[in-house]
């Protein structure tokens, strides 16, 4: 089989939100996949429920490494990644069942570096499109990581916004999906890594910023609120 897309799905202590996140990705309407899951030394029931899916499902491997944090253990994930993309899903989030197929297609036409989809943001379904924001809607072509040699920084907090600014420092070809109705769903929660956020750098900061306090909010950026047609508010940071 040729794997289209490597998920890797960094796990810890994610027991309450782990079966929503796996179901999300067995059954995307992609599935030519492999699904790599690293279990970051859970003290939970995290391992087993991984178990019960591995079981069930061959597209699915674990990695077991004692804690060192998302960063670390996406790197690990990268390691064994064979897809022609590569994609990241944190445990306690989920994504709409076509959304990997949705940003594979755009693959189909033109050989993008990076394919990057929208995220939506606890209950208020913000897009968050921003420069500084994290990795994890987008799809990376496996090669050009490999050309970059660019891996995650080896610390707990805010890896993932320092991997994609090296990322960007290398100019590659980014396509923005547009608004589709297909989402990566981010879940704020007390004691996730992804709640933090990274000072945005000036032009005159080294590549190691400070961690900021744990995000209250999204950030304040310019809004343009959409009325859908069932009457509902959609809030599209730009």
């Amino acid at each position: 089989m040729n794997i289209k897309i490597s998920i890797i799905i960094p796990v810890y202590n994610s027991e309450k939100f782990l079966n929503r996140c796996l179901d999300s990705i067995v059954n995307q309407t992609i599935k030519d996949i492999e699904i790599i899951c690293i279990n970051d030394g859970s003290t939970d029931n995290s391992l087993s429920i991984l178990n019960d899916y591995a079981k069930n499902d061959k597209r699915i491997s674990i990695i077991n490494i004692s804690n060192h944090g998302a960063g670390y253990a996406r790197n690990k994930g990268l390691e064994k990644a064979k897809g022609d993309y590569i994609g990241f899903c944190d445990s306690d989030d989920y994504v709409d069942l076509n959304y990997y197929e949705t940003l594979y297609n755009y693959s189909l036409q033109q050989k993008y570096d990076i394919i990057r989809g929208i995220r939506t943001i606890g209950l208020e379904n913000v897009h968050c499109n921003n420069e500084y924001g994290c990795i994890v809607p987008a799809i990376i072509k496996r090669t050009f990581l490999a050309k970059t040699k660019i891996k995650f920084p080896m610390k707990k907090t805010g890896e993932d916004s320092t991997f994609k600014r090296w990322l960007y420092k290398q100019n590659p070809n980014v396509f923005e999906v547009p608004d589709t109705n297909s989402y990566y769903h981010y879940i704020k929660r007390e004691g996730s890594l992804s709640n933090y956020i990274l000072s945005k750098p000036s032009e005159n900061n080294s590549e190691t910023n400070t961690i900021t306090k744990p995000i209250q909010k999204p950030r304040k950026l310019l809004r343009k609120i959409i009325i859908q047609p069932n009457g509902t508010r959609k809030i599209i940071l730009v």
